[in-house]
């Protein structure tokens, strides 16, 4: 029997009507129709994500009116949605480091990255999904389609992309997550990362197998893999798993750590040189944000560089108080 933890489930009962979805998010229907009509509009450009392979992701904020709509359905609707552990992306509670974790020891990891995957989730796919999987009505679905893509896609950023970009697959990933854990593999996915690993090791025919399961799983829903960024790491070699080691644990490679450990130090050199405390604080909060990620997974080295930063920081306030008094 199917355990109902590997299926994402909706709690809540079906918005039946327009009305009724009017009364759930507190705004009119004629104002959500006028906002369905003009949504492809009401967004603005993000600032640019540059991607390790030097292409560049465009995400999109919504603009008021429509991102408080988005912002109701996360707390009314999504909220009320159970997503299996296996999903691990854009998710309460869920990073990469959870990703990673379950790919942790094992003797072959697989990557695969879906291509395009944000414009290539269309509103087809998403319309399936208010109708399908949350049982909406047909007239709600439409209505909720229209709201939460852009030029009849999926736009990365919206508040309401990442909820849906977990449910792409609705239909059809618990079943491979059943049929791939009968045979002693790991699935997990990272929004449009999927890992895929096992104990045990594969034979040549297993691997082609498997792989051949998550391609049809993207093909089922017009989606494609992009093969070049595939990754088959077998235990005699470092294994990376969302950009994290998972030979023995999740981890950061020790190159990584090392670069972590100079961002500290130069920064300290820094303080103690220059007495320009506002572009020392940017600084601060970006090596402050590393750290922290290492001490999630390196506790004792990241406990000893946060002391660090904590001083550092209280140094800064310090320089920037002085600069205000000068002045």
């Amino acid at each position: 029997m199917v355990q109902l933890a590997s299926r994402p489930n909706y709690k809540y009962s079906p918005v039946q009507s327009c009305a009724s979805l009017s009364k759930v998010l507190a705004v009119s229907p004629s104002a959500l129709k006028a906002l369905a009509a003009n949504s492809n509009n009401l967004y603005r450009l993000a600032n640019p994500i540059l991607k390790p392979d030097g292409s560049v992701r465009q995400p999109y904020d919504a603009l008021y009116p429509l991102k408080l709509v988005h912002e109701r359905l996360k707390l009314r609707v999504f909220a009320h949605v159970s997503f299996p552990d296996y999903l691990t992306g854009s998710l309460k509670g869920k990073d990469a480091i959870k990703n990673a974790s379950f790919h942790a020891g094992a003797k072959i990891v697989v990557c695969e990255d879906i291509k395009d995957f944000f414009p290539s989730v269309t509103a087809d796919v998403v319309y399936s999904i208010w109708q399908g999987f949350f049982n909406f009505a047909p007239e709600v679905s439409r209505l909720l389609t229209s709201l939460c893509t852009k030029d009849g896609s999926l736009p990365q950023g919206a508040i309401t992309s990442s909820y849906l970009a977990n449910l792409v697959f609705w239909k059809q990933e618990w079943r491979l997550y059943e049929d791939l854990k009968s045979r002693g593999i790991v699935y997990s996915r990272y929004v449009d990362d999927v890992t895929v690993s096992s104990r045990e090791g594969l034979d040549k025919e297993q691997l082609s197998e498997c792989i051949g399961k998550v391609y049809g799983l993207m093909a089922a829903n017009g989606l494609r893999p992009k093969r070049k960024k595939q990754e088959i790491q077998r235990a005699h070699a470092p294994m990376r798993a969302t950009k994290l080691m998972v030979n023995k644990r999740a981890a950061l490679s020790l190159g990584e750590r090392k670069a972590i450990r100079a961002a500290v130090h130069q920064l300290e050199l820094e303080v103690a040189q220059v007495n320009m405390p506002k572009e020392l604080m940017a600084k601060l909060n970006s090596v402050s944000g590393r750290v922290a990620r290492l001490a999630q997974l390196h506790v004792v080295q990241g406990n000893e560089l946060k002391n660090r930063i904590r001083a550092l920081r209280v140094r800064i306030k310090l320089l920037t108080t002085l600069a205000l008094h000068d002045k």
